[in-house]
């Protein structure tokens, strides 16, 4: 089954299924909580998730994780919005959802969507999960396993010393040492990785190609991405603009 990144939007195309990761809706609450007034933006993700089922005439809508913001528990933004929001899109789409880290409770805010293991799903070759987890076994047959969790970012600094960030594609390829730690057997040819970046435009997200304090490119968290081959990773802009490789990027910050 084919597979196409949609082009100025952190999402992509399998065969007729639309695929995005990490809408943490309610994010607003916690920034409120904090001092920082924002009004909610759920009805403009909705809007936007409505003009790329139009745009691509997806059939299906599949959600990689972290629908809902709020971890343990779920706020009254939450409460309130979620399943109006799920609601609305099932009424124009099949919504299938692979629940992530932030979605405790979640069925029970979305009865009309369908919710898949939080291991995973298999779609036309490829492997949906959030990358929270180790993906099972079956998901060494896929061609690439694909993962939001990360928000994955490129940090960028100019000639003044002005950083910022912009979010970007990661595809890379599994190592083979720290894999078979996990699987008892691994296939003659793994499985690539591909990093998504969050769907919500309000939620930070880890720099790729920004070194820990020891040097370190480590690309994200989760298990599945510390085997990923972070620094031979290639990136891509939404607007399809190719970075290189991430080891190639350098970052604002260095190592102590």
């Amino acid at each position: 089954m084919p597979l196409k990144f949609i082009t100025g939007e952190p999402a992509l195309l399998i065969s007729r299924s639309l695929v995005i990761a990490d809408l943490h809706l309610g994010a607003e609450h916690d920034y409120r909580a904090a001092g920082i007034m924002m009004p909610s933006r759920t009805q403009d993700m909705q809007a936007s998730i409505e003009s790329l089922l139009r745009k691509t005439k997806a059939s299906r809508l599949i959600i990689i994780g972290d629908v809902k913001h709020r971890v343990p528990g779920t706020s009254f933004q939450e409460e309130k919005e979620v399943p109006t929001f799920l609601s609305k899109l099932a009424h124009k789409t099949s919504v299938e959802v692979v629940p992530g880290n932030h979605d405790g409770g979640l069925a029970r805010l979305s009865p009309d969507v369908v919710m898949r293991p939080s291991e995973g799903t298999m779609l036309g070759g490829f492997w949906l999960c959030h990358g929270h987890a180790w993906p099972p076994a079956e998901a060494l047959k896929a061609e690439a396993i694909i993962i939001g969790h990360n928000h994955s970012q490129v940090e960028f600094c100019d000639r003044l010393g002005k950083v910022w960030r912009e979010k970007v594609w990661v595809r890379t390829e599994l190592k083979r040492k720290p894999m078979s730690a996990h699987y008892k057997k691994l296939p003659k040819k793994l499985p690539g990785l591909i990093l998504m970046p969050a769907f919500n435009p309000l939620v930070g997200g880890w720099a790729v190609n920004k070194p820990n304090d020891e040097g370190e490119l480590v690309g994200g968290l989760g298990p599945i991405t510390k085997c990923a081959d972070i620094g031979h990773a290639l990136a891509y802009m939404l607007d399809g603009t190719f970075l290189g490789e991430v080891g190639g990027l350098n970052s604002a910050h260095k190592p102590r």
